[in-house]
């Protein structure tokens, strides 16, 4: 008996090193493996599977760290991509401005907030003292003019809108000349008081800045004239309601000026 458990153990021993010789080597000595013979088959055979397994194993983790590094190298590119269309979109808008309103816009920034009340109506832009705003700088869109800087901070700026009623721009009728003053009124809208026509006013017309005042740069569109008020028998000067230009709410990002 104890004999049979010797070479019990024998063999066991034998088996378990060949079945770690097959599983972590990929071959078995010839002195074990002939030494285990027929059962060493079938332990060598689960060896062998459990080695393949175990790359197999192996080959799938690695290949989706390899997925999840391209997922987000393909993120990565995608934002910059993004980031490059919105550079140009913005450059865009600064040679359009240049191009049709004054040579002298330097600099876009993002509106990131908007204050509205009976009293005003202002434009935070991400555009600040460090990037060489100061106050007094017009600002525009390529639709036509937003209004004036009138608060500066180190990283924002605040801008005084043309909807503002504390807002004053000197105005004419593109094409028809004559001068005025627009200035902020309810609704949504600039009106123009003791207008000195130089031709009839009729809906439609074109509102565009004068250099009145010396604020604004001649020839930037601020509105359509939306309604031409009654005029009283005794009064040359007109009176008309604007449709502003730019599409205030929907507005993100302006155009700022070098000070006339």
């Amino acid at each position: 008996m104890p004999n049979f458990f010797r070479a019990w153990y024998v063999f066991v021993g034998l088996s378990l090193l060949s079945f770690v010789f097959t599983a972590f080597v990929g071959s078995v000595p010839a002195e074990v493996s002939s030494a285990v013979a027929l059962p060493h088959d079938l332990i060598g055979s689960a060896g062998r599977n459990l080695r393949t397994t175990l790359v197999s194993l192996f080959d799938r983790a690695e290949l989706r760290a390899d997925n999840a590094t391209l997922r987000d190298a393909l993120a990565d590119s995608e934002a910059s991509v993004r980031q490059l269309e919105l550079r140009v979109q913005e450059l865009e808008a600064l040679l359009e401005v240049r191009r049709n309103q004054s040579p002298g816009a330097v600099l876009v920034a993002p509106v990131v907030g908007w204050s509205r009340s009976p009293a005003i109506d202002t434009l935070t832009i991400g555009a600040g003292r460090r990037d060489g705003v100061v106050r007094g700088m017009p600002v525009s869109a390529p639709a036509g003019l937003v209004g004036i800087v009138v608060e500066v901070a180190e990283t924002r700026s605040v801008v005084r809108t043309l909807l503002d009623p504390r807002s004053r721009v000197g105005v004419a009728v593109r094409d028809k000349g004559g001068q005025g003053v627009a200035v902020g009124e309810v609704g949504d809208l600039v009106r123009v008081d003791r207008f000195i026509p130089a031709s009839s006013l009729e809906e439609g017309d074109v509102v565009e800045t004068t250099s009145y005042g010396g604020l604004f740069p001649r020839g930037i569109t601020v509105g359509v004239i939306r309604e031409v008020l009654p005029q009283d028998p005794n009064e040359l000067r007109r009176s008309f309601l604007v449709q502003p230009a730019v599409d205030f709410p929907a507005l993100t990002d302006v155009v700022i000026f070098t000070p006339q």
